[in-house]
């Protein structure tokens, strides 16, 4: 049946995601990868708004049953839609730029499923909750749950923006509401990030190009990458539609072309939805175009409405409802910004300033003592989260160990190049006389200055808890993956010693973020190892068991737990009744245990319209299903690394 399902959301998602959107924009003069990114983000947007409006026109009550026609009539004019513009399509698809994006792109969902079918338990460093907390808020949508309901681990439905956690019931509508489906849907629309960055190469340098392979290589060897995609968070989703407004953005200001101009700020409207990391990106075009661009706009005023007139329109359909159903302080102060910053008692100024440094110089040169929680677990797993930190959290090394540094010594030669003019007549004497100037910026370097110096400061101003591990993994994955498609439009490939350093940084960057996170996140409990310790009766009470030499970290012992919320506790039952049913004090100890076991069946009925009670009473993960082939889809992920740095190698000219 999951194989079924799986293969049904594989026919869904192309169709859905692609034929409403190229049915409107097919006749637009834009060239053929604005036709296929634009197509993505336009029938999205599309199919929140019809699946917005079946969710607000459905009925109320616990544990609704799902109505498959309204979604299933969806698809059927997503399905008729790409119908009558197939030719259109197949016309767009031979097309060499559209082939090449999709080979990339197909190449990076093989390599994702991969990865999926190692991971069997989410965890990293301190990161907890976050893959269940989606799943929850595409349950709410997908079964109406009461307005009141408490999202995991603790927050308000209107904390975070819905429009991903919409697709996602959808998709789940006309297949099922497994785990398994909602890991599946999120990887697929996670990994979209890949084509807009594609796009954009040729914007990111005077002498870039698109290099689909380099690109496919460095998206694939990342941990920042990998992890946003896996990960089932919305982070990779917004960026999609953020790096595309840069695009459109730039083109339309390029070009004094309305369309595009507009296009590029719904597309911020639409990433806003998805998640507010999109928030700082909103800010920053939005003054740019009204100091820099509007005033020199031919037909501004038209061109100002219809940008104020959609994105009020796609924003107000959540802001509206949620002030409706939540009121204005739920809505507007919910979201963890705000919360954190309310329970911050220091200085705001220094508190962005600390996390500012904090999340541009390394931990391990700052402060390697905060290393040390993480050295009570198992070789790997210590490893993982060193390196993990060194990646996830860091703004510069986030682009990889030689990524990064090659993106700041890029970016610095950018700002620092003229622009390309045309050389003007004068005498020797004029030439020796003339005092010298330095060299001018164009409009567009001045555009990207303005965009990274700021994008980076507001980026981490707008967090609200203070984190000394840094914060780079909240707002600048946009920022940071176009530095990657920078690195492989502009870096002068050839066989030498920069390409043999590029891939040898890969090499690191996949072993110790890729490779090692996927094994770590794919161990779990054996006949011979206990990777995730279970309860003990001793000295009269029952406690968790002390972690031994396998166990990982507490971190990921609660991702761990979490993840088989009720199924554990009735293992657990049976286990301590066979070997301490007799003794007095267990049954003295029994009936708190039967209160922790009723608390955790209520909590499921109550905040979950037994989602748990009725899947077995845990979550089950893709990898799940394949963990006894973990170790071959390990050799496959190294086998398929070194094929495709190979031909990287050999492409170089």
């Amino acid at each position: 049946m999951l194989l079924f399902q799986l293969g049904l959301l594989l026919l869904l998602l192309p169709v859905c995601s692609f034929a409403p959107g190229f049915f409107f924009i097919r006749k637009l003069r834009w060239n053929p990868l604005e036709k296929l990114c634009g197509s993505i983000g336009l029938s999205l947007i599309l199919l929140y708004l019809a699946c917005w409006g079946i969710y607000c026109a459905g009925a109320r009550g616990d544990n609704m049953p799902v109505h498959r026609a309204p979604f299933a009539a969806v698809a059927l004019v997503c399905a008729a839609m790409g119908a009558i513009c197939w030719k259109d399509i197949l016309r767009l698809l031979r097309i060499s730029s559209v082939k090449q994006a999709l080979a990339g792109f197909g190449f990076l969902l093989l390599w994702t499923a991969v990865l999926a079918a190692i991971v069997r338990n989410f965890s990293g460093a301190l990161w907890f909750g976050d893959w269940l907390e989606h799943f929850q808020r595409s349950l709410f949508f997908l079964r109406h749950f009461p307005a009141g309901v408490e999202i995991f681990p603790g927050y308000a439905l209107p904390a975070r923006p819905p429009m991903m956690n919409v697709w996602t019931s959808f998709f789940m509508a006309l297949t099922s509401d497994r785990f398994e489906v909602f890991e599946a849907v999120f990887l697929c629309l996670n990994l979209l990030l890949f084509l807009p960055c594609y796009l954009i190469m040729p914007a990111l340098g005077r002498r870039a190009r698109r290099r689909t392979w380099l690109l496919v290589l460095l998206f694939a060897s990342s941990p920042l990458v990998m992890q946003n995609t896996t990960y089932t968070w919305t982070k990779a989703a917004a960026a999609f539609y953020v790096v595309l407004a840069l695009w459109f953005y730039l083109a339309g200001w390029r070009k004094r072309d309305n369309v595009r101009t507009t296009a590029a700020f719904v597309a911020l409207a639409a990433g806003l939805m998805v998640h507010y990391s999109a928030g700082p990106y909103v800010a920053i075009l939005t003054l740019h175009y009204l100091i820099r661009v509007f005033p020199r706009r031919p037909n501004k005023w038209r061109e100002l409405a219809a940008i104020a007139a959609l994105c009020g329109f796609l924003v107000g359909t959540w802001v509206i409802w949620s002030i409706a159903v939540y009121g204005e302080r739920i809505t507007f102060a919910s979201n963890t910004t705000v919360t954190s910053s309310q329970q911050y008692a220091g200085s705001t100024l220094e508190k962005i300033k600390s996390n500012l440094v904090d999340t541009i110089v390394p931990i391990v040169l700052r402060n390697s003592g905060l290393l040390d929680r993480f050295s009570a677990q198992r070789p790997e797993g210590k490893i993982r989260d060193w390196f993990f930190l060194f990646y996830q959290v860091n703004a510069i090394f986030a682009m990889g160990l030689l990524g990064g540094p090659l993106v700041l010594w890029f970016t610095y030669r950018a700002w620092r190049r003229p622009p390309p003019q045309k050389p003007k007549s004068r005498s020797k004497r004029e030439a020796r006389k003339a005092p010298p100037s330095s060299p001018p910026v164009s409009p567009e370097q001045r555009f990207w200055q303005i965009l990274i110096v700021a994008g980076v400061v507001l980026g981490i101003a707008v967090v609200g808890e203070r984190d000394p591990l840094g914060v780079g993994h909240l707002t600048l994955l946009s920022l940071q993956v176009v530095g990657l498609a920078m690195v492989a439009a502009v870096v002068p490939w050839k066989r030498g010693i920069l390409t043999m350093l590029i891939l040898a940084g890969c090499a690191v960057d996949f072993s110790f973020g890729v490779w090692l996170q996927a094994h770590v996140e794919g161990l779990d409990n054996t006949a011979e190892t206990t990777v995730f310790p279970g309860l003990e009766f001793s000295n009269g009470a029952l406690g968790v068991v002390e972690p031994g030499p396998d166990a990982l970290s507490g971190s990921a012992w609660n991702n761990w737990y979490t993840k088989h919320r009720l199924a554990v506790f009735d293992r657990w039952l049976a286990d301590l009744t066979r070997q301490h049913g007799s003794d007095p004090r267990f049954q003295a100890a029994l009936p708190g245990y039967r209160g922790q076991m009723e608390k955790a069946r209520t909590e499921d009925a109550q905040k979950w319209q037994s989602w748990f009670a009725n899947h077995g009473g845990e979550v089950t993960l893709l990898g799940d299903h394949v963990a006894a082939w973990s170790t071959v889809f390990q050799a496959l992920l190294v086998v398929l690394f070194l094929g495709l740095a190979g031909s990287v190698y050999r492409c170089a000219t």
